[in-house]
């Protein structure tokens, strides 16, 4: 006889059934959401009074601070302890932060903006399960941990905030009373405004009886969509960090493929096969020289340096993280974990091998054409590959992968600070400036002038200097000077946007030290820059937009 199911019970049943699956998504020690939405509030207003008009500066700095002091502050007011490693990160965010305030470079603030990102992500994996940290036994752990603070970061504070505004928890006091009336608030205005532009601009009639006040829709919109960008993101990064559990998203005990002994060698066998010739015909040109690259290609030592480097930074770039994923995809055998290390270490080898040879390649390059700051940045980016690979065969090759992760985001993070003191557009002007004296080289003035702000005094130097003889019987030379001139007038000149962005209300938010060197020397020899500008350029381009 089957006994009738207790509607009751189903009712009761159904109503646990959100509660315990909310709780299985969230962890027990998580701060009050409510604290959490507030943070996010006043972190979204806090981001468009500083980071409105104008690149990233100080602003961004003091935002990611406060950002920092706001996830201290959720993860103590749930009574648990802020690991170590999150506090070095949250500071290290805040110093590549304040980098952007540094140097000019366009592509130092770019990677001081990507460092920024990461750094706070590696502070939010350390906020939601320091095992899963950089630290972590295994590489994964921390790829999938970083991954949720992504995809939280992502989906943003807007889920978590309608499921508490639109909950069907009515509680009572100041705060239930004051959830309602934001709630009821956000109701009828989002109607008044959608349906009532609707019907204004559908009768005259009904607009000339209802009447919307003269606001700046374009300003206010921007201030509406910046608050809820900041809002956005660092809501939805301390969910990741502080609210979700850190058993969701966890990464597989095993990958879904297993290479075997045979994958495996055919694998890395076939590689270092192909790594060892390239590796000898670089043999061949750097013992054979000119004449063998010319039997050979048909080409000149100048034509040959000027091809191939940016395919060998990208062959290193790509090996590294192969020779990862194959590591990981072994069956779980002590003997396919050996044979992995005895063919990962000679392509380690050669490409050590190669990235010599690339190393030979900039230098001839920088022979024939001078250095470029995009050259410059693949060298260095190669160099922390080189470390990169040293300390993939010093321990994941070796089986103790645990400080892997880590030396390589050290090592990043020491060269990023070193290109800051070191500043790469003043290395390529210095570097160019003083091969004028060799017979074969001339300098590139226009090219010279379209450096960062760190490099234009040296810029401005090299244009008014007094031409040699040999620059003067250049018949391009005098174009060159006009080219370089106008540049320099149109971007950092007393009439130029930058000054002009410069002397506005609040632009301290996004001030920068080499910009203001820039502005300086421009400023103070302008009326040189002027008068060489009028001497050596053709009619119509005698103007600051030239």
């Amino acid at each position: 006889m089957t006994t009738p199911a207790d509607p009751g019970l189903a009712t009761k049943d159904r109503e646990h059934v959100p509660a315990a699956t909310r709780s299985a998504r969230t962890r027990p020690d998580h701060p009050p959401v409510q604290t959490l939405l507030w943070q996010a509030a006043l972190l979204g207003l806090s981001g468009d009074a500083l980071l409105r008009d104008g690149p990233p500066g100080p602003g961004l700095a003091i935002w990611v601070a406060v950002l920092s002091l706001a996830a201290l502050s959720l993860v103590w007011s749930a009574g648990r302890r802020v690991s170590t490693e999150a506090v070095i990160w949250l500071a290290i965010a805040v110093l590549l932060a304040s980098c952007l305030a540094w140097r000019d470079a366009g592509a130092l603030r770019f990677l001081d903006l990507v460092a920024t990102m990461g750094a706070l992500g590696l502070a939010g994996i350390a906020l939601r399960d320091p095992a899963q940290a950089i630290t972590a036994p295994r590489l994964r752990d921390t790829l999938w941990a970083g991954l949720a603070i992504v995809l939280a970061t992502a989906r943003g504070i807007v889920p978590l905030a309608l499921r508490e505004l639109f909950s069907g928890d009515r509680r009572a006091g100041a705060i239930g009373r004051a959830r309602t009336t934001l709630r009821l608030t956000l109701i009828v205005t989002a109607l008044l405004l959608v349906f009532g532009s609707l019907l204004r601009s559908a009768d005259p009639i009904f607009a000339s009886l209802v009447s919307l006040p003269d606001l700046d829709v374009a300003t206010i919109v921007s201030h509406v969509f910046l608050i809820g960008f900041c809002a956005w993101i660092a809501g939805g990064w301390a969910y990741g960090a502080l609210v979700e559990s850190p058993t969701l998203r966890r990464a597989p005990d095993r990958f879904p493929i297993a290479l075997g002994m045979l994958d495996l060698t055919a694998a890395l066998v076939t590689l270092t096969v192909l790594f060892a010739a390239y590796v000898l015909t670089q043999l061949g040109w750097f013992f054979g020289g000119e004449r063998f690259l010319h039997a050979t290609t048909g080409l000149t030592a100048a034509q040959y340096a000027r091809q191939g480097f940016f395919q060998m930074v990208w062959v290193v770039a790509l090996v590294v993280p192969l020779l990862l994923a194959t590591r990981a995809s072994l069956a779980p055998e002590p003997a396919l974990a050996r044979r992995h290390t005895v063919l990962s270490l000679p392509i380690v080898g050669l490409l050590a091998a190669m990235i010599a040879s690339a190393a030979l390649r900039m230098r001839l390059y920088v022979q024939y054409y001078g250095l470029t700051t995009e050259r410059l940045y693949a060298l260095v980016f190669m160099g922390w590959l080189a470390i990169v690979l040293a300390l993939l065969a010093a321990t994941v090759l070796r089986g103790r992968g645990r400080p892997f992760v880590a030396g390589s985001v050290v090592a990043g993070l020491t060269l990023l600070i070193g290109l800051h003191v070191a500043v790469p557009d003043l290395i390529v002007a210095r570097l160019n400036i003083a091969r004028v004296d060799t017979a074969t080289y001339h300098l590139d003035l226009p090219y010279l002038a379209s450096l960062s702000g760190d490099a234009v005094p040296l810029a401005v130097r090299a244009t008014l200097a007094p031409p040699s003889e040999r620059e003067r019987r250049d018949p391009f030379d005098a174009d060159a000077r006009c080219a370089a001139a106008s540049l320099l007038l149109r971007e950092w000149g007393p009439a130029s946007r930058t000054l002009a962005r410069r002397q506005e209300l609040g632009a301290w938010r996004s001030w920068n030290s080499g910009e203001a060197r820039a502005l300086t020397a421009v400023g103070e020899r302008s009326a040189e820059l002027r008068r060489l500008r009028h001497a050596t350029c053709k009619p119509g381009r005698n103007d600051d937009s030239h």
